[in-house]
C-alpha cells in the first residue's frame, strides 16, 4: 500500500515536472530576449554616436581645408595687389604764382569821384580773391556791380577766358555808401592760371568816364607776368 503511493507520487512529480521545466525554459528564453535587445540597442547607439562623430571631424576637416584655402587665396590676392604697380600721383592743379598770394599796389580813379585800389591777388584751387579798396568821393551811393545776374564783373584773361565775380549774398551790387570806404575781397570763380597778363572788369555796361555816374565801369589791367613762373 505504501509502495502503491509513493508511485503514485513519483507519478505526479513526473507529471508535474515537465510544466515547471517549460516555464523556466520560457523565462530564460524571455530573460535572453530581453538581454539581447538592450544589448543591441546599446550596440546600435554606439554604432550611431560613432557614426555621428565620424561625420562631425570629416566636416570639420572639410571646414579647415577651406579656410585654409580661402586664406591662401586672400594671399594670393594680397600678393598679386603688393606686386602690382603703384597708382600715378593725381596732378596737381597749376595755379598763377603757385597759389600765394601775391601783394599789389594799382589805383585807377574815376571821374565820378570813385577811387579804386587793387591790393593782392591769390589764385586757389576753386575760386580767385582780389584784394580791393573802394573810397567813394561822392555825395551818393553807388554800385560796383549794378546788375548781379548779368555777370558784368570778370577777370578776363590773356587766352579769352572769363572768371566771373561771385558776389556776397548781403551786398550783391556792391553797393558803396557816400563818403564811405570799402575794403574787402572781391571772388571770381575758377582758379587762376599762370597767365601774363589779365583785366579786372567791373559794371563791363557802364561808361569809364561819366561824370556823374552812379555805376562806374572799371577796366583794370594786371600786372601777371611776375607770377606766371
Amino acid at each position: 500500500m505504501s509502495i502503491g503511493l509513493n508511485a503514485i507520487h513519483a507519478q505526479r512529480i513526473a507529471s508535474q515536472s515537465p510544466p515547471s521545466c517549460l516555464r523556466f525554459t520560457r523565462c530564460l528564453t524571455a530573460i535572453d530576449s530581453s538581454r539581447s535587445l538592450r544589448e543591441g540597442v546599446s550596440f546600435n547607439m554606439t554604432i550611431a554616436k560613432y557614426v555621428v562623430a565620424t561625420v562631425s571631424a570629416i566636416a570639420l576637416t572639410s571646414c579647415g581645408e577651406t579656410g585654409g584655402e580661402l586664406a591662401a587665396g586672400a594671399e594670393n590676392t594680397n600678393a598679386i595687389g603688393n606686386t602690382s604697380a603703384p597708382a600715378a600721383a593725381a596732378p596737381t592743379a597749376s595755379t598763377w604764382n603757385g597759389g600765394a598770394s601775391k601783394s599789389l599796389d594799382i589805383q585807377v580813379a574815376h571821374p565820378n569821384g570813385v577811387v579804386l585800389q587793387v591790393t593782392s591777388l591769390q589764385s586757389r584751387v576753386t575760386d580767385t580773391a582780389v584784394g580791393i579798396r573802394v573810397i567813394n568821393g561822392r555825395t551818393q551811393e553807388v554800385d560796383l556791380n549794378r546788375f548781379p545776374n548779368n555777370r558784368n564783373g570778370f577777370l578776363l584773361l590773356e587766352s579769352g577766358e572769363r572768371l566771373y565775380l561771385s558776389p556776397p549774398v548781403s551786398n550783391a551790387r556792391l553797393t558803396i555808401p557816400a563818403g564811405q570806404t570799402f575794403e574787402g575781397e572781391l571772388i571770381f570763380l575758377g582758379r587762376l592760371p599762370p597767365v601774363r597778363s589779365g583785366v579786372l572788369v567791373l559794371n563791363e555796361q557802364s561808361s569809364g568816364d561819366a561824370q556823374y555816374s552812379t555805376t562806374p565801369g572799371f577796366r583794370i589791367d594786371l600786372p601777371l607776368s611776375d607770377g606766371a613762373k
